[in-house]
C-alpha cells in the first residue's frame, strides 16, 4: 500500500519522466520521429536527443524521486503505529527528535559554492562539486534517519556508524591518500630542486614526529585529534592549490649523450660490406 510521501515522490517521478521525454524531443530541433522517440526511451544511447544537459537533469530527478518513493514506502513514512506493528507492539514507540548539531549543510554550502565557481573556472570544479553534493545528500538522510530510530541518542549514533563505517573509512581513507599525494606532487614540482628534497625529506618527518607524540601521551582527546587532522589538512590542500596555481618549475633538459657510432675521435666506425669476388 502507497504511503502518503511515496504517493508525492512517485507522482514527480513521472512527472520528471514525462518532462525529460517531451524535453529530450522538443530541443532536437527537427521533426519529431521514430529516432527521437527511440533517443529518449533509450536515454540516448540509441536515436537522438536535444539538449543532453537538460535531459540528464530531468532523467536524474526522475531517478532520486523513484528511488526516495521506494524507501517511503519500504519504511511507512517513519510512521510509529507502522513500526510498533512492525515489532509486535501494542503500544507505539516514544517520538524522538535528532539529537547534536549537523554540520553536512556546511559541507553542501562548500559544493554549491565548488558547482558555481567551476561554471566560471572550469568542469573539475562542477564534477566536486556535484560529487561533494551527493555524499552530503546521503549522509544528511541516514543520520537523520539514524536519529529517529530510538529515544536513546547514543544507540542511534551506534546504529549510524554501524551503518555508514563500512562505507566511509574506506572511501574517506583513499579519497584522503589521493589528495595528498596530488597535492604534495604539485608542490615538490612547484619548489626548486633544493626545497623538493628539503620537502621529501621533512614531510614524512614531520608527521612521524607528531604520530609519535600523540602516541606517548596517556590520553588524547578526540577533539584535539580531529583539529589537528583537520588543520594539516587544509595546510596540505592549500599548499597544492598554490603550487598548481604557480605551476611546475623549468627543468633543464639534459643533454643528448653520444650514440658512440658516429664519426669523429675516439669513435669506432661500423664496418662497411665486404665484397667478395668469385671466380670463374
Amino acid at each position: 500500500m502507497l504511503t502518503t510521501g511515496s504517493k508525492y515522490f512517485f507522482g514527480l517521478a513521472v512527472a520528471a519522466l514525462v518532462a525529460a521525454a517531451v524535453y529530450g524531443g522538443a530541443s532536437a530541433g527537427h521533426q519529431v520521429d521514430l529516432d527521437t522517440i527511440i533517443g529518449v526511451l533509450t536515454l540516448g544511447y540509441k536515436g537522438r536527443v536535444g539538449d543532453h544537459v537538460g535531459y540528464s537533469v530531468l532523467v536524474g530527478l526522475f531517478v532520486a524521486s523513484l528511488f526516495i518513493g521506494c524507501v517511503t514506502v519500504a519504511f511507512r513514512d517513519a510512521d510509529a503505529e507502522a513500526g510498533a506493528e512492525l515489532v509486535g507492539s501494542e503500544t507505539p514507540p516514544a517520538p524522538s527528535v535528532p539529537q547534536g548539531l549537523s554540520y553536512w549543510p556546511v559541507v553542501a554550502a562548500f559544493g554549491v559554492g565548488s558547482v558555481v565557481i567551476g561554471l566560471v573556472v572550469g568542469s573539475p570544479l562542477v564534477v566536486l562539486g556535484i560529487g561533494v553534493l551527493v555524499a552530503v545528500a546521503f549522509e544528511w538522510a541516514v543520520k537523520n534517519w539514524a536519529d529517529r530510530a530510538t529515544a536513546d541518542p547514543a544507540l542511534n549514533r551506534s546504529i549510524r556508524n554501524r551503518v555508514m563505517y563500512p562505507i566511509e573509512v574506506p572511501v574517506l581513507s583513499a579519497v584522503g591518500i589521493a589528495v595528498f599525494v596530488l597535492a604534495v606532487s604539485r608542490v615538490l614540482l612547484a619548489v626548486p630542486k633544493i626545497g623538493s628534497y628539503l620537502l621529501f625529506g621533512l614531510v614524512p618527518a614531520l608527521i612521524l614526529g607528531v604520530a609519535w607524540l600523540l602516541s606517548a601521551r596517556p590520553r588524547v582527546s578526540p577533539n584535539v585529534l580531529a583539529a589537528l587532522l583537520l588543520v594539516g589538512g587544509l595546510a596540505v590542500l592549500a599548499a597544492g592549490v598554490i603550487g598548481a596555481a604557480v605551476g611546475p618549475r623549468e627543468v633543464e633538459p639534459h643533454e643528448a649523450e653520444e650514440d658512440g657510432h658516429g664519426e669523429g675521435e675516439g669513435s669506432v666506425g661500423r664496418p662497411g660490406p665486404i665484397a667478395v669476388e668469385l671466380g670463374p
